[in-house]
């Protein structure tokens, strides 16, 4: 009877042992996963400032894909997606589906088709390939309008802007479309937008790819502001007027720039192309089936 009674009280010891130890787990799980996440971030912003890109960028294990109809639509305008090794193609259908199913399409008096909803995803993500944080909280849905269009906000006509108040990237369907059918004429309504809404991002996030983002924006800024290489830049006639009238419009044209005209860019202006290509993360080397020089 002693015996039993003795066992008794040694097994509700090792429960209350075995309880204590899973509330303290329950207790200290969350420190440890916030010590571990700010430890990884730490980490990786060292390695960024070092290296000038991300400690990894694709970490997919579940992939969402596109129907034939949809690849087809990529085939048939998207010379990057064409060029992707078969592994990071999978990666960048899985973004454009994730990108129309993120955000709202809206069409003002006219139908939004499947084919314009991959056209407008593949742009978005061909720019942020390289971003491990592709999708922008800044903006929740895309508004098309069939042509140019008037705006309440600036009282003047556009082809297309970023609009932080009503959280929308707005396109002249028509407009976009021309940036897409002529694909060296530096000119790019999605890219250009887009660039945009990603830009002001960057001064307001701590994501990786907007800290190098940003980073990389202001040693591009320091180059650029050189008064030799400012001068050779406008003496050029290189890049489009445009470019000057600020610093969001200047980002923008030569993102346009580097992905319609990258060899000549990279010609003329190897430091500026190298800024660019590290303000996004742009490794053409890792995936895609051959080396560009």
């Amino acid at each position: 009877m002693i015996s039993n009674l003795i066992a008794l009280t040694k097994a509700v010891e090792n429960e209350m042992v075995l309880a204590d130890y899973f509330l303290m787990f329950f207790l200290l799980a969350p420190f440890v996963v916030i010590t571990l996440f700010f430890a990884f971030y730490v980490i990786e912003i060292i390695y960024l400032r070092n290296f000038k890109k991300p400690l990894f960028v694709f970490a997919n294990v579940i992939f969402r894909k596109l129907n034939d109809e949809q690849k087809a639509v990529l085939v048939a305008n998207f010379h990057f997606y064409n060029e992707l090794k078969p592994k990071y193609k999978r990666y960048f259908e899985h973004r454009v589906y994730k990108f129309i199913f993120n955000y709202e399409f809206v069409g003002s008096d006219f139908t939004v088709t499947e084919e314009m909803k991959i056209t407008i995803g593949g742009t978005y993500t061909m720019l942020t390939f390289g971003m491990r944080h592709y999708l922008n909280p800044m903006f929740k849905k895309i508004l098309l309008f069939p042509d140019i269009y008037y705006s309440e906000q600036t009282q003047n006509y556009h082809k297309g802007e970023f609009n932080p108040r009503l959280e929308a990237i707005i396109f002249s369907w028509k407009h976009f479309e021309e940036g897409i059918e002529v694909a060296n004429d530096n000119l790019n309504l999605g890219l250009h937008e887009f660039t945009h809404a990603f830009h002001i991002h960057s001064l307001k996030s701590e994501e990786t790819s907007a800290v190098l983002f940003n980073e990389s924006l202001q040693n591009l800024f320091r180059v650029v502001s050189h008064p030799q290489m400012k001068e050779k830049l406008v003496a050029s006639g290189f890049l489009r007027d445009y470019a000057y009238e600020n610093q969001f419009e200047f980002v923008a044209v030569l993102l346009e720039y580097f992905f319609e005209s990258p060899q000549e860019f990279k010609t003329q202006f190897p430091s500026i192309f190298l800024k660019v290509k590290q303000m996004i993360n742009y490794n053409e080397n890792y995936y895609k089936k051959k080396i560009i020089d």
